[in-house]
């Protein structure tokens, strides 16, 4: 695995967890210490990233992306990726690295890796 793709797969879990967090409404860290003037740009941040990620997400493939999520994001195992696309357990194998290559190119070519 090359550092893009080492990047891609890290970008990929941080817009799985800011997608969680904004799906759950956790958009605001209240543990403060004294006061603090209230900034709403982390938030802002959090949804730009999710949206970017993925626009760069919907340029590759169903399958690959299907491949990448079930695999990374939900933690399915091989077998269970080859049964929701339908196909071997080889052929995931196979389309996990060039999906990943696939989304790192196009992570690049977007400037957020």
């Amino acid at each position: 695995m090359t550092i893009d793709e080492a990047m891609a797969l890290a970008r990929l879990r941080q817009w799985c967890s800011d997608r969680q967090q904004l799906s759950a409404a956790h958009t605001v860290d209240y543990m403060r210490r004294g006061w603090q003037e209230r900034n709403d740009r982390h938030f802002d941040a959090r949804l730009v990233r999710v949206i970017d990620f993925s626009r760069a997400m919907q340029a590759l493939d169903p399958r690959e992306q299907a491949a990448l999520i079930l695999t990374h994001r939900d933690r399915e195992p091989a077998s269970a990726v080859a049964r929701a696309l339908g196909c071997c357990e080889r052929t995931v194998c196979n389309i996990l690295p060039e999906a990943r290559r696939k989304l790192a190119a196009q992570l690049d070519r977007m400037n957020l890796l």
